[in-house]
Protein backbone atom coordinates (compact mmCIF):
# COMPACT_ATOMS: atom_id res chain seq x y z
CA UNK A 1 0.00 0.00 0.00
CA UNK A 2 1.74 3.30 -0.95
CA UNK A 3 2.20 5.37 1.74
CA UNK A 4 0.10 8.28 0.12
CA UNK A 5 -3.16 6.45 -0.73
CA UNK A 6 -6.17 8.82 -0.28
CA UNK A 7 -8.66 6.25 -1.84
CA UNK A 8 -10.11 4.52 1.09
CA UNK A 9 -10.05 7.68 3.35
CA UNK A 10 -11.74 9.61 0.34
CA UNK A 11 -14.38 7.09 0.02
CA UNK A 12 -15.01 6.39 4.18
CA UNK A 13 -15.59 10.15 4.35
CA UNK A 14 -18.43 10.25 1.68
CA UNK A 15 -20.09 7.59 3.28
CA UNK A 16 -19.96 9.63 6.42
CA UNK A 17 -20.85 13.21 4.70
CA UNK A 18 -23.66 10.80 3.00
CA UNK A 19 -25.30 8.72 6.21
CA UNK A 20 -25.06 11.94 8.34
CA UNK A 21 -26.89 14.07 5.96
CA UNK A 22 -29.64 11.55 5.07
CA UNK A 23 -29.92 11.28 9.05
CA UNK A 24 -29.99 14.55 9.73
CA UNK A 25 -32.71 14.87 6.89
CA UNK A 26 -35.13 12.50 8.29
CA UNK A 27 -34.62 13.39 12.14
CA UNK A 28 -36.20 16.88 11.08
CA UNK A 29 -38.89 15.27 8.81
CA UNK A 30 -39.35 12.99 12.65
CA UNK A 31 -39.30 15.76 14.71
CA UNK A 32 -41.64 17.96 12.42
CA UNK A 33 -44.41 14.90 13.04
CA UNK A 34 -43.57 14.76 16.77
CA UNK A 35 -44.31 18.62 16.65
CA UNK A 36 -47.49 17.92 14.46
CA UNK A 37 -46.39 20.68 11.81
CA UNK A 38 -46.34 17.92 9.13
CA UNK A 39 -50.46 17.81 9.09
CA UNK A 40 -50.61 21.14 9.28
CA UNK A 41 -48.87 22.02 6.28
CA UNK A 42 -49.76 21.32 2.56
CA UNK A 43 -46.77 21.23 1.10
CA UNK A 44 -43.46 20.04 1.72
CA UNK A 45 -40.85 21.34 4.52
CA UNK A 46 -38.44 23.00 1.79
CA UNK A 47 -40.99 23.86 -1.23
CA UNK A 48 -40.21 23.88 -5.19
CA UNK A 49 -38.63 27.16 -4.68
CA UNK A 50 -35.79 25.91 -3.10
CA UNK A 51 -35.00 23.84 -6.50
CA UNK A 52 -33.00 26.97 -7.84
CA UNK A 53 -30.58 26.72 -4.17
CA UNK A 54 -30.44 22.99 -5.05
CA UNK A 55 -29.23 23.72 -8.82
CA UNK A 56 -26.71 26.20 -7.80
CA UNK A 57 -25.21 24.06 -4.70
CA UNK A 58 -25.69 20.60 -6.92
CA UNK A 59 -23.82 22.18 -10.21
CA UNK A 60 -21.12 23.58 -7.87
CA UNK A 61 -20.36 20.22 -6.66
CA UNK A 62 -20.68 18.39 -9.73
CA UNK A 63 -18.62 21.02 -11.33
CA UNK A 64 -15.65 20.94 -8.85
CA UNK A 65 -15.53 17.25 -8.43
CA UNK A 66 -15.76 16.97 -12.29
CA UNK A 67 -12.69 19.73 -12.55
CA UNK A 68 -10.67 18.21 -10.08
CA UNK A 69 -11.21 14.97 -11.51
CA UNK A 70 -9.72 16.28 -14.80
CA UNK A 71 -6.96 17.81 -13.47
CA UNK A 72 -6.11 14.48 -11.68
CA UNK A 73 -6.21 12.46 -14.85
CA UNK A 74 -3.70 14.89 -16.72
CA UNK A 75 -1.50 14.83 -13.38
CA UNK A 76 -1.53 10.88 -14.59
CA UNK A 77 -1.01 11.75 -17.38
CA UNK A 78 1.69 13.92 -17.25
CA UNK A 79 3.19 11.85 -15.24
CA UNK A 80 3.62 9.04 -17.92
CA UNK A 81 5.45 11.30 -20.08
CA UNK A 82 7.92 11.83 -17.64
CA UNK A 83 8.60 8.27 -16.98
CA UNK A 84 8.70 7.83 -21.28
CA UNK A 85 11.19 10.67 -21.01
CA UNK A 86 13.39 9.02 -18.07
CA UNK A 87 13.45 5.85 -20.50
CA UNK A 88 14.11 8.00 -23.42
CA UNK A 89 17.38 10.06 -22.11
CA UNK A 90 18.32 6.09 -20.65
CA UNK A 91 18.09 5.20 -24.06
CA UNK A 92 19.95 8.00 -25.80
CA UNK A 93 22.66 7.82 -22.69
CA UNK A 94 23.45 4.18 -23.81
CA UNK A 95 23.00 4.79 -27.35
CA UNK A 96 25.37 7.58 -27.41
CA UNK A 97 28.68 4.99 -26.01
CA UNK A 98 28.79 3.29 -29.07
CA UNK A 99 31.40 6.00 -30.64
CA UNK A 100 33.45 5.25 -27.81
CA UNK A 101 36.74 2.67 -27.51
CA UNK A 102 36.49 -0.46 -26.23
CA UNK A 103 37.67 0.10 -22.71
CA UNK A 104 35.78 3.15 -21.59
CA UNK A 105 32.76 1.98 -23.53
CA UNK A 106 32.19 -1.27 -21.64
CA UNK A 107 32.80 0.72 -18.07
CA UNK A 108 30.06 3.25 -18.93
CA UNK A 109 27.80 0.92 -20.57
CA UNK A 110 28.14 -1.38 -17.31
CA UNK A 111 26.88 1.48 -15.39
CA UNK A 112 24.22 2.38 -17.08
CA UNK A 113 22.63 -1.19 -17.17
CA UNK A 114 22.61 -1.56 -13.57
CA UNK A 115 21.34 2.14 -12.86
CA UNK A 116 18.59 1.34 -14.81
CA UNK A 117 17.84 -1.70 -13.33
CA UNK A 118 17.87 0.12 -10.03
CA UNK A 119 15.48 2.43 -11.32
CA UNK A 120 13.16 -0.25 -12.13
CA UNK A 121 13.62 -2.62 -9.05
CA UNK A 122 14.51 0.31 -6.30
CA UNK A 123 13.71 3.45 -7.26
CA UNK A 124 9.93 2.70 -8.74
CA UNK A 125 9.52 0.79 -5.51
CA UNK A 126 10.16 4.39 -3.70
CA UNK A 127 8.60 6.01 -5.53
CA UNK A 128 5.27 3.83 -5.37
CA UNK A 129 5.77 4.40 -1.26
CA UNK A 130 5.85 8.11 -1.54
CA UNK A 131 9.22 7.77 -0.19
CA UNK A 132 10.56 10.93 -1.13
CA UNK A 133 14.02 10.37 -0.26
CA UNK A 134 14.21 8.19 -3.13
CA UNK A 135 16.17 4.89 -2.79
CA UNK A 136 19.94 4.64 -2.04
CA UNK A 137 21.07 2.07 -4.05
CA UNK A 138 20.03 4.11 -7.35
CA UNK A 139 21.52 7.01 -6.11
CA UNK A 140 25.24 5.00 -5.59
CA UNK A 141 24.39 3.84 -8.98
CA UNK A 142 24.03 7.25 -10.40
CA UNK A 143 27.31 8.70 -9.06
CA UNK A 144 29.24 5.57 -10.10
CA UNK A 145 28.00 5.90 -13.26
CA UNK A 146 29.13 10.19 -13.04
CA UNK A 147 32.53 9.19 -11.45
CA UNK A 148 33.04 6.64 -14.66
CA UNK A 149 32.23 9.21 -17.04
CA UNK A 150 34.09 12.40 -15.43
CA UNK A 151 37.55 10.14 -15.39
CA UNK A 152 36.97 8.83 -18.39
CA UNK A 153 40.11 10.48 -20.54
CA UNK A 154 38.86 11.54 -24.37
CA UNK A 155 41.64 10.59 -26.31
CA UNK A 156 40.35 11.33 -29.90
CA UNK A 157 37.46 14.67 -30.47
CA UNK A 158 35.00 11.51 -31.07
CA UNK A 159 35.21 10.50 -27.49
CA UNK A 160 34.96 13.92 -26.43
CA UNK A 161 31.72 14.36 -28.11
CA UNK A 162 30.28 11.06 -27.47
CA UNK A 163 31.16 11.35 -23.38
CA UNK A 164 29.49 14.75 -23.61
CA UNK A 165 26.56 13.38 -24.71
CA UNK A 166 26.12 10.27 -22.68
CA UNK A 167 27.14 12.70 -19.51
CA UNK A 168 23.98 15.27 -20.98
CA UNK A 169 21.37 12.49 -21.28
CA UNK A 170 22.59 10.67 -18.34
CA UNK A 171 21.35 13.91 -16.73
CA UNK A 172 18.26 14.47 -18.70
CA UNK A 173 17.60 10.33 -16.88
CA UNK A 174 18.38 11.74 -13.29
CA UNK A 175 16.09 14.91 -13.69
CA UNK A 176 13.30 12.99 -14.58
CA UNK A 177 13.24 10.06 -12.00
CA UNK A 178 13.60 13.12 -9.34
CA UNK A 179 10.39 14.28 -11.73
CA UNK A 180 8.85 10.84 -11.01
CA UNK A 181 9.84 10.91 -7.54
CA UNK A 182 7.82 13.86 -7.10
CA UNK A 183 4.99 13.66 -9.59
CA UNK A 184 3.88 10.59 -6.57
CA UNK A 185 2.65 12.90 -3.69
CA UNK A 186 -0.51 13.68 -3.52
CA UNK A 187 -1.36 17.15 -4.89
CA UNK A 188 -4.68 17.59 -3.68
CA UNK A 189 -5.21 20.20 -0.61
CA UNK A 190 -7.27 19.42 2.50
CA UNK A 191 -9.15 22.49 2.03
CA UNK A 192 -10.43 21.29 -1.18
CA UNK A 193 -11.96 17.99 -0.51
CA UNK A 194 -13.43 20.09 2.81
CA UNK A 195 -15.42 21.99 -0.33
CA UNK A 196 -16.60 18.99 -1.75
CA UNK A 197 -18.05 17.12 1.09
CA UNK A 198 -19.60 20.00 2.72
CA UNK A 199 -21.64 20.91 -1.02
CA UNK A 200 -21.86 16.96 -0.91
CA UNK A 201 -23.25 17.31 2.64
CA UNK A 202 -25.81 20.04 1.53
CA UNK A 203 -27.18 17.86 -1.46
CA UNK A 204 -28.06 15.46 -0.18
CA UNK A 205 -29.71 16.98 2.94
CA UNK A 206 -31.78 18.67 0.87
CA UNK A 207 -33.12 15.97 -1.38
CA UNK A 208 -34.05 14.14 1.19
CA UNK A 209 -36.05 17.46 2.35
CA UNK A 210 -37.59 17.40 -0.62
CA UNK A 211 -38.06 14.09 -1.41
CA UNK A 212 -39.48 12.53 2.07
CA UNK A 213 -43.23 12.46 0.98
CA UNK A 214 -42.03 9.88 -1.45
CA UNK A 215 -39.38 7.08 0.41
CA UNK A 216 -38.79 4.78 -2.97
CA UNK A 217 -37.94 7.86 -4.80
CA UNK A 218 -35.97 9.12 -2.15
CA UNK A 219 -34.03 6.07 -1.94
CA UNK A 220 -33.19 5.67 -5.42
CA UNK A 221 -32.46 9.17 -6.30
CA UNK A 222 -30.19 9.35 -2.82
CA UNK A 223 -28.78 5.89 -3.64
CA UNK A 224 -27.79 6.65 -7.63
CA UNK A 225 -26.37 10.16 -6.22
CA UNK A 226 -24.02 8.40 -4.00
CA UNK A 227 -22.86 5.66 -6.34
CA UNK A 228 -22.05 8.56 -8.88
CA UNK A 229 -20.60 10.51 -6.49
CA UNK A 230 -18.29 7.58 -5.13
CA UNK A 231 -16.63 6.95 -8.86
CA UNK A 232 -16.16 10.44 -9.02
CA UNK A 233 -13.95 10.70 -6.05
CA UNK A 234 -12.84 7.03 -7.08
CA UNK A 235 -11.51 8.38 -10.10
CA UNK A 236 -10.27 11.80 -8.61
CA UNK A 237 -8.09 9.74 -5.73
CA UNK A 238 -6.96 6.76 -8.17
CA UNK A 239 -5.59 9.31 -10.71
CA UNK A 240 -4.28 11.74 -8.12
CA UNK A 241 -1.54 8.50 -6.62
CA UNK A 242 -0.40 7.58 -10.29
CA UNK A 243 2.12 4.67 -8.28
CA UNK A 244 -0.34 3.09 -6.12
CA UNK A 245 -0.68 -0.53 -7.42
CA UNK A 246 -3.97 -1.24 -4.84
CA UNK A 247 -6.31 1.08 -6.95
CA UNK A 248 -5.86 -0.32 -10.58
CA UNK A 249 -4.56 2.83 -11.83
CA UNK A 250 -0.69 1.83 -12.12
CA UNK A 251 2.31 3.86 -13.70
CA UNK A 252 4.40 0.84 -14.43
CA UNK A 253 8.08 0.78 -15.64
CA UNK A 254 7.28 -0.65 -19.09
CA UNK A 255 9.24 2.08 -20.78
CA UNK A 256 12.49 1.17 -19.09
CA UNK A 257 12.13 -2.55 -19.17
CA UNK A 258 11.31 -1.99 -23.44
CA UNK A 259 14.53 0.40 -23.41
CA UNK A 260 16.47 -2.51 -21.71
CA UNK A 261 15.07 -4.93 -23.92
CA UNK A 262 16.10 -3.32 -27.14
CA UNK A 263 19.07 -2.30 -25.86
CA UNK A 264 20.28 -5.76 -25.04
CA UNK A 265 19.46 -6.52 -27.97
CA UNK A 266 21.52 -4.26 -29.84
CA UNK A 267 24.60 -4.42 -27.26
CA UNK A 268 25.00 -7.73 -26.35
CA UNK A 269 28.02 -8.26 -24.06
CA UNK A 270 28.83 -8.65 -20.24
CA UNK A 271 27.27 -5.43 -18.95
CA UNK A 272 24.19 -7.34 -18.81
CA UNK A 273 25.21 -9.77 -16.23
CA UNK A 274 23.76 -9.44 -12.70
CA UNK A 275 24.48 -6.13 -10.92
CA UNK A 276 25.54 -6.21 -7.33
CA UNK A 277 23.78 -3.60 -4.85
CA UNK A 278 25.91 -0.28 -3.73
CA UNK A 279 23.88 0.42 -1.13
CA UNK A 280 21.02 -0.63 1.46
CA UNK A 281 17.24 0.67 0.13
CA UNK A 282 15.20 2.18 2.88
CA UNK A 283 11.91 3.53 3.67
CA UNK A 284 12.22 7.18 4.64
Amino acid sequence: MAANDHLVPALLALGLVFFLAVGLGWLIHRLEIQRGLVAKRDHALVSDGISGALGFIGGTASFLLGVLMLTSIDHFKATQEVARAEATAFSAAFDATAALADEPQSLIRRDLVCLMRSVVEDSWHATAWGDLTGDENTHAWVMRAHATLYGVDAERSTDEAALQRVGDQLAEAVMAGQSRLLSAAAFMPITLWILVYVGLFVVFLVVTLLLRPYPLLASVALVSMLLLTAAMIWTLAAYEEPFNQDDGVYIAPNALDAVMTRLRDAYPGPAWEPCERLARSEMG
